[in-house]
């Protein structure tokens, strides 16, 4: 059956909420805000992170800031190709992502491990509301080497990223406060 145009940029604009969400995703991992992770998923959704977690997703999002990422003093993540069908109140979409972790060991050495995933999610509207309601990923490859710390230390001038509310984004971006919701 052919769309309507009204059910066209329906569609459209739930593809933007689909984006928003996966958007969040990073930025709640890798800036360390909790609240703007918790708030991408319902609260019975559930999460398929490979071995490393499967469950809910709300213990996820806990298990991520409490077991996972304070080992690392940076992530970033990175949304590449996203591909979503939308059924009435209902949607799937496929993500191809890049991530990269960096760890430092005591001796002070560090590594950084640089990886490409994709997602499998499951997305519902609920009372008005778009959330994913499942998410499985599964890797594709992923690489690790040591850091070589005078790269990033006086490069270009830019300021180094930070995985906390001391990251510039909070400063210059007035309309992306921490602890922010979708």
């Amino acid at each position: 059956m052919t769309k309507t145009t009204h059910e066209k940029l329906r569609d459209l604009l739930v593809k933007d909420r689909l984006h928003e969400l996966e958007m969040a995703y990073c930025r709640g991992v890798d800036r360390r805000d909790a609240a703007l992770l918790h708030s991408i998923f319902f609260e019975d959704a559930i999460e398929e992170h490979g071995d490393m977690y499967s469950g809910s997703a709300t213990e996820f999002a806990d298990w991520v800031f409490r077991d996972f990422l304070p080992k690392y003093e940076l992530t970033t993540h990175y949304v590449l190709n996203e591909w979503y069908r939308v059924d009435g109140d209902k949607a799937e979409g496929e993500t191809h992502r890049l991530s990269y972790h960096r760890e430092r060991a005591a001796d002070g050495s560090a590594t950084e491990a640089i990886a490409a995933c994709r997602t499998f999610n499951r997305y519902e509207c609920r009372d008005g509301v778009w959330k994913i309601s499942y998410r499985s990923v599964v890797r594709d490859w992923v690489t690790q080497r040591p850091v070589d710390d005078s790269l990033y230390h006086g490069h270009f001038g830019m300021a180094l990223s930070q995985a906390n509310d001391q990251d510039d984004s909070y400063r210059l971006l007035s309309q992306f406060p921490r602890g922010d919701r979708l």
